[in-house]
């Protein structure tokens, strides 16, 4: 088993920053919109395959199982950071330990969590306010798909590590595999196996197994690291798992803060019409499109973060401030390809998942409003981004809680049930509103933040040059 890699890992610390972020940030895009193709593979697959219901049923599992796993993702960042901060310092043995700790903690917790889910999916289903006659081939989707979360986590850890070495590529080319793996075995056991959800569902986790052999396969051989997997090390540091989760629980917790109202606002999307497939199957298509733009933002934070990261490591305190500015530069070219892609080409990519007019109409209505607005994503996002480079993720999380979740919470149960708000237009504009409020309260932030930052790297700076002399 042999794969090509450059054996050069990206130095976040000097050279070219502004091309090198995007370079680094690249794959990262493609990883996610990759591990996106698995759940639109599944959609279009079972829709042709099999019947729109079955296509239903594992498209009211979406929010859900993003909330899992931008859970998981999160907590998964502190990963990053701690190996890129070790990795500037050039502390090659706290980069071991993290390795190694972190790849134990995230095999166990994945069976924890994932046998937990496993028992309990129909329950979750209940509170989410799925249909019943989506219920039992919903239920079928979600406890396969528990099944494989072991193996979603070790690859999301795993890729984490690898990227903070400064290697992005790797876990694109191991998702990439897998992806072609998913299509191949979709196809199979969809058409001429007949196995409709259950099909597509070992579909998923065998690509998660996939992938995660892969990328497991780098951190042992991979050219690029700067330190490498070996099994004889693992073992969970108490200390170390601590440090990793004081950074990684707020960032998951984060991701948790975020995710949730998704769950209550596709719930009311229920209420304004009730039965109206179309409105539920166009709002299902837009929200998968919409993850192929979220992936492109979300990369950018990702490369921001590891970048700020890795300086701070190195106490080059000047090339902070430049890796945010130049995140925001990509980011504002990648929010004006979404605005454009929104506008011209929304009606080829909504009929990708529907094709009735009005389930494309419904769609339409949430792509303008997200796609249009998506600048304030961006922002905030960013500054997020930021906050956790500089190791103060309970910041974003706070302002998350604050207004993505505990806002939209408020308005959906006080302002949405009166008449005149009680309308799709008025439920998506909360994304864009609780987008500039959680910015703002990440920008005050930092302003407190980072001077202190940089003072505490002054007198660090000062000491070594004392030492030295």
């Amino acid at each position: 088993m042999a794969f090509r890699q450059s054996k050069k890992a990206v130095d976040m610390t000097q050279g070219n920053l502004f091309l090198k972020i995007f370079l680094f940030a690249l794959p990262i895009m493609l990883t996610t919109a990759m591990q996106l193709l698995y759940v639109t593979i599944d959609l279009t697959s079972v829709h042709y395959g099999d019947s729109a219901e079955s296509m239903g049923a594992i498209a009211s599992n979406n929010a859900l199982i993003n909330l899992i796993v931008v859970v998981f993702t999160g907590v998964s960042l502190g990963v990053n950071v701690l190996i890129s901060e070790a990795r500037g310092a050039k502390n090659k043995k706290k980069a071991e330990d993290v390795l190694h700790t972190s790849l134990v903690f995230a095999f166990i917790s994945g069976i924890a969590v994932g046998a937990l889910g496993f028992f309990i999916s129909d329950n979750l289903l209940e509170m989410m306010g799925t249909e019943a006659h989506y219920m039992a081939k919903a239920t079928l989707y979600l406890r396969i798909y528990f099944c494989g979360l072991p193996c979603l986590m070790v690859f999301n850890y795993a890729a984490q590590m690898l990227r903070a070495q400064g290697d992005s590529r790797s876990p694109f080319l191991a998702l990439m595999i897998a992806g072609l793996t998913n299509v191949a075995l979709d196809l199979l056991f969809v058409f001429p196996c007949h196995m409709s959800v259950a099909g597509v569902g070992l579909a998923t986790i065998i690509s998660e197994g996939v992938s995660a052999i892969i990328t497991v396969y780098f951190l042992m051989r991979g050219k690029r690291c700067y330190v490498h997997l070996n099994f004889r090390k693992l073992r969970i540091d108490g200390k170390t798992l601590i440090e990793v989760l004081r950074i990684g629980l707020p960032a998951g917790l984060q991701g948790f803060f975020f995710s949730l109202p998704n769950v209550f606002i596709q719930a009311s999307l229920y209420t304004i019409d009730p039965g109206n497939v179309d409105l539920e199957n166009g709002a299902t298509a837009a929200a998968n499109i919409e993850g192929y733009f979220f992936a492109m933002i979300d990369a950018l934070a990702t490369a921001v973060m590891t970048f700020v990261a890795a300086n701070i490591g190195a106490k080059r305190k000047e090339n902070i401030k430049k890796c945010f500015l130049f995140g925001l530069a990509w980011s504002g070219i990648a929010v004006s390809l979404v605005a454009l892609i929104t506008g011209v080409l929304y009606r080829p990519l909504l009929s990708l998942f529907v094709t009735s007019e009005a389930s494309i109409a419904a769609g339409r209505d949430r792509l303008f409003i997200m796609g249009f607005f998506y600048s304030f994503n961006a922002l905030m996002a960013l500054t997020a981004g930021l906050l956790k480079g500089l190791k103060k993720p309970m910041l974003p999380m706070i302002s998350t809680l604050v207004f993505c979740t505990a806002f939209r919470m408020i308005m959906i149960w006080t302002v949405f049930p009166l008449p005149y708000f009680h309308t799709v237009s008025w439920l998506y504009s909360l994304f864009p509103i609780t987008w500039v409020l959680a910015a703002l309260s990440n920008g005050i932030a930092i302003a407190v933040v980072l001077p202190r930052i940089f003072r505490r790297l002054d007198e660090q700076i000062t000491e070594v040059q004392e030492e030295e002399a």
